[in-house]
């Protein structure tokens, strides 16, 4: 059992980052959906990354230069792999009126349209002014917390939602994910939340991140029946924009 869950561990780091874990493992259905209690941690890992970032460049360097370092780090670390779902997803949702085949069609063109591109700077804008918000309020901690947040959210979403494609990559955790999986993430989050930055502005953030991703689900079946691995990004990068945003207004 343990040496299941270390490569299903592995596994999320292999398939969510770009760290080189040049290993072959076990990638089934089931590892993923046994996995899923690790997308906090691998959320935990971008969060922290952004953390020794900050602590390196604020002795060094301004806080506008240091904003961008930060921000472009979970591009680096990821591969762009959310803002791309980001971008796909709004591109197909917003440039085109008809079935959903159609739209599914213009989520999958690799060729970057207006509303993927106006999608990517207003979170890139957004981002940046939260983190250097931040930084200046000496609040660095809810940039572990952040990433953190978001990736369990990606675990919510998959759990209430369903396929809107018989194949693809998202299928690996939309309807795949089981009440004790959604359990022992949701209490890795809050533990983890709780620690960084206290039980009630966790709690707030997380369920507003619940509530959002509810939202969105019910917004993405409106489009085209259902998730697919595009929108699973997609949330992830909104839910990292309310819970930046929402901190700063709490705190």
């Amino acid at each position: 059992m343990v040496k299941e869950y270390i490569n299903d561990f592995l596994l999320f780091f292999q398939f969510f980052t770009r760290i080189p874990i040049n290993k072959s493992l076990n990638c089934g259905q089931e590892n993923f959906k046994r996995g899923s209690i690790f997308f906090p941690v691998v959320g935990l890992f971008i969060g922290v990354v952004q953390w020794l970032v900050y602590y390196g460049l604020m002795k060094v360097l301004p806080i506008n230069i240091t904003t961008v370092f930060i921000v472009i780090i979970p591009i680096i670390i990821t591969g762009g792999l959310h803002v791309d779902g980001l971008g796909d997803t709004c591109d197909g949702f917003f440039s085109f009126k008809g079935d959903k085949y159609k739209i599914i069609e213009i989520m999958k063109d690799s060729t970057v349209g207006t509303y993927a591109t106006i999608a990517v700077v207003f979170d890139m804008l957004v981002r940046y002014a939260a983190v250097s918000t931040v930084i200046g309020r000496n609040l660095p901690l809810i940039l572990i917390a952040t990433p953190i947040i978001a990736r369990f959210s990606v675990v919510f979403i998959s759990f209430i939602g369903k396929n809107a494609k018989e194949t693809g990559s998202g299928n690996i955790f939309i309807g795949n994910i089981d009440v004790k999986r959604l359990v022992i993430a949701a209490f890795i989050t809050i533990i983890l939340g709780t620690l960084l930055i206290g039980f009630y502005k966790s709690a707030i953030l997380m369920l507003s991140a619940i509530l959002l991703s509810f939202l969105f689900n019910k917004f993405c079946e409106s489009k085209i029946t259902g998730l697919t691995g595009d929108t699973l990004g997609a949330n992830n990068e909104l839910v990292e924009i309310l819970t930046m945003v929402l901190f700063i207004a709490v705190s």
